[in-house]
């Protein structure tokens, strides 16, 4: 399955810079004017929250995101989704569900195409989701085997993202877009005894440091375009 996975990537990747690369100078020497303008706002899904359930079946997650054009240059983003995990293993079975909220910034640093994105990316990110698990199995040489459970406990976690990313439109106010991430602990969603294992837009919760790549889809409210 790896290997539809990176394929499926490389079409989105391609598929992207095609769109972009419609005129060979994108870029221009002259300064952008720095008066600030609304533009509208885009509508996406994060449409690797589905393709991820092919590779990760014990995980069901979903994501949305709204941008907000300010002048082409600047985009104030807001992304929040919610997680679910259902993990059966032979010494215990596992459960998580829980909802995170991104809020942040995206620099466009296209200047002839800025309907169009290429840029960096930060977003201040939360996630509260709760876990718990039952029929633990434990084999012990001193105590012999026994079964336990491990009860329900709230968690609230932290963490900054960095995103590098392209947005293209492929047909009208239809864009693609995906951003290569790297996602740092801030504080919360740790214990010492029963560790999270996925967190809600986080991912792996043993890691203070998570990277990760997201393909969406937009569509472009056609309000104020020019």
């Amino acid at each position: 399955m790896a290997i539809y996975k990176y394929i499926f990537s490389l079409l989105l990747i391609v598929t992207s810079f095609v769109t972009l690369a419609q005129d060979e100078d994108l870029y221009v020497q002259d300064k952008p004017k720095d008066t600030l303008h609304f533009y509208g706002f885009k509508i996406g899904v994060n449409v690797w929250r589905f393709a991820d359930f092919q590779f990760k079946p014990e995980r069901f997650s979903y994501e949305a995101s709204f941008d907000f054009n300010i002048s082409h240059k600047y985009f104030g983003v807001i992304e929040g989704g919610h997680s679910e995990i259902n993990l059966d293993k032979e010494n215990f079975n596992y459960t998580l569900n829980g909802n995170f909220l991104k809020l942040g910034m995206d620099y466009n640093m296209l200047k002839k195409q800025p309907t169009d994105f290429l840029g960096a990316g930060l977003r201040f990110a939360w996630a509260g989701f709760k876990h718990s698990a039952d029929e633990v199995f434990i084999n012990d040489d001193h105590w012999g085997n026994y079964s336990t459970s491990i009860d329900e406990k709230n968690y609230n976690m932290y963490w900054l993202e960095v995103s590098m990313g392209i947005k293209g439109e492929i047909f009208k106010n239809i864009y693609l877009g995906w951003a290569a991430i790297a996602k740092v602990r801030v504080s919360g969603g740790k214990d010492a005894l029963f560790q999270p294992y996925d967190i809600p837009g986080f991912g792996n919760g043993k890691n203070s440091i998570n990277l990760g790549i997201n393909y969406y889809i937009y569509y472009q409210i056609p309000f104020n375009r020019k």
